[in-house]
């Protein structure tokens, strides 16, 4: 039984890697178009929320912490999560470049600081107890902050009626992620896995109610 588990977390841990692919390539569209409509004089992230992208940032970084702590290392989790650091913190300089404000140059230095900090973290494991604990608490302020900046993201695509430079691909990518994931979480046991389960279900519904809604607009 214990081979068998083995063998499904690695065939889904696998495929939810795979799909992650997606999400980078999402990511990358929503570059693609950024830097298009900047290379053309025009504004580069209109519509686009801050608090959408950095709360999605969080919730990447969130994913990246639990994979360090878990014990064993989680590099499904780990090195997909880095590659959408990388990309979001791409997105978020760019929305601060043509908004510039002290409120959105904290969130990029802020970005910043959480990402070498967390690469830093690597040196000090396997985690104690209390890390793990971290970890989890963790989870559970990103999936509040998830939640409020996709439903703000919605409310600014449902007040406009229209979905700006929102990239489609972007989210539909991000959707199919959250379900690999949520297979996936399905194979750790529950006492570790399930603020993975409620990250990610809460990322579905949000993110699926603001695709419909990019959808319609």
């Amino acid at each position: 039984m214990a081979v068998e588990q083995s063998v499904l977390y690695h065939w889904l841990g696998s495929l939810s890697a795979a799909l992650f692919l997606f999400t980078w390539f999402g990511l990358y569209q929503q570059i693609k178009a950024i830097e298009s409509r900047r290379l053309a004089g025009l504004a580069s992230t209109r519509s686009l929320s801050m608090n959408q992208f950095s709360s999605s940032y969080l919730a990447f970084y969130a994913n990246f912490i639990f994979a360090i702590a878990l014990e064993p290392f989680n590099h499904y989790l780990f090195w997909t999560r880095i590659g959408a650091l990388l990309l979001v913190l791409f997105v978020i300089v760019r929305i601060w470049q043509e908004r510039s404000s002290r409120k959105n140059q904290l969130i990029v230095a802020g970005s910043v600081g959480l990402l070498l900090l967390g690469l830093v973290s690597i040196l000090y494991r396997p985690y104690p107890g209390i890390a793990q604990l971290g970890a989890t608490s963790l989870m559970l302020i990103v999936t509040v902050i998830l939640v409020q900046g996709t439903l703000h993201q919605c409310w600014l695509v449902y007040t406009n009626k229209t979905r700006g430079d929102l990239s489609a691909t972007l989210f539909k990518s991000i959707l199919i992620k959250d379900v690999s994931t949520l297979a996936f979480a399905l194979t750790i046991p529950i006492e570790q896995a399930w603020p993975l389960l409620l990250l990610n279900g809460m990322s579905v519904v949000t993110r699926g109610l603001l695709l419909v809604l990019i959808r319609r607009y």
